[in-house]
Order: C-alpha cells, then structure tokens, then sequence
C-alpha cells in the first residue's frame, strides 16, 4: 500500500480518537441536561436518564442500569428519624452489608469537601472505596448520609471494581449536585 494511503487511514483514526474524547468528557454534561429530577424526602437529585428504577417505594428506591450487563446497582433509602450520628448509621449498614473497607483506598468525606452541600446547610458524611463484601466478593462502594429535616437519606452505589469506574462518576454527580427543597409555608 502507498504512503498516502496509510496516511489517509492514521487521520481517520486520530479524527475518530478526538471525536471520541469529546463525547466522553461531555457525557457528565449531557447526563445532567437529559437527567430526570427525582423529589425523595426532602431533597431533588437529578438522576442520569439510563439509569432504570427497578424497585419504588415510599422509602426506598433501586436503580439499575437494564441496557447493559453491568454489575452495578444504586440505593436510595429513607432511614428515618433517628438519634444516631451519620458515621454510627454508616457503620451499622456496613455491618449489614458484611463490607470491609480497604484501608489504603477508602476515602472519608466531610460535607465541605463538597461545596454546594455544605453551602445549603446538610449535614453529610460520604465514603467510598474498595471493600470486601461477605469475605468473597471484591466491590467498588460509594455511600453518601445526608440528614433530612426527620431522617436521614443513606444512597448507596455498589458494582464490581471495574465497573465502579462506569457508574461511579454519575452517582458521585447526582449526589454533588442535590438540593434541599424547601416546604411552603
């Protein structure tokens, strides 16, 4: 084959490398302005549009992503009213869910780390990183405690290591960009 030709085929390659970057670094943009506003408890989240609600109730909301094979899943959970502190209420779901935290790995969070939370006056702890889940299954876990006006809210992101790197990014949005709604008086 000529020079030109191969030419030709490295500017395709390139060409279709840059269009793919832009798709992916606006995919974050784009999930918010085709987002759908979920109202849960008190707060408004702008939840990414492939993400399927595969479970709804008063308290609890599961999403899944039904359009692929990924080993990821989300929980919205109303804990209600309690006396406990966010990091007793973190711990005690952990313990539930048999997750041991990698050390090295995990990253606490306090809500000032995530301005416009703080900025509203929530009460938040966050945590994520890789765990062990039931002494098998390695996991990727994002929980985020936020305190209602008469609970908390306890959202959860769970996947498999790899796919953590998916989903995660849009979970970490959908929290970072929640609003506390205001009652009418």
């Amino acid at each position: 084959m000529s020079n030109v030709v191969w030419w030709a085929l490295l500017v395709v390659c390139l060409a279709f490398a840059v269009y793919a970057a832009n798709i992916i670094k606006n995919e974050k943009n784009v999930a918010i302005s085709n987002g759908k506003a979920l109202l849960f408890h008190g707060f408004e989240f702008i939840i990414p549009s492939w993400w399927t609600a595969t479970l709804e109730s008063e308290n609890h909301i599961t999403y899944e992503r039904t359009d692929t094979r990924y080993d990821w899943v989300s929980h919205f959970r109303w804990v209600g009213d309690t006396d406990q502190d966010l990091q007793s209420i973190f711990e005690k779901m952990a313990v539930e869910r048999q997750l041991v935290f990698d050390e090295d790995t995990s990253i606490v969070q306090a809500p000032s780390m995530l301005k416009e939370i703080y900025e509203q006056g929530i009460e938040a702890l966050r945590i994520e990183g890789t765990a062990t889940e039931a002494q098998e299954h390695r996991v990727y876990y994002d929980v985020f405690l936020i305190k209602g006006d008469s609970g908390v809210l306890y959202l959860e992101s769970r996947s498999s290591i790899l796919n953590g790197l998916l989903e995660g990014p849009f979970f970490e949005q959908a929290i970072s960009k929640i609003k506390r709604i205001k009652k009418a008086h």
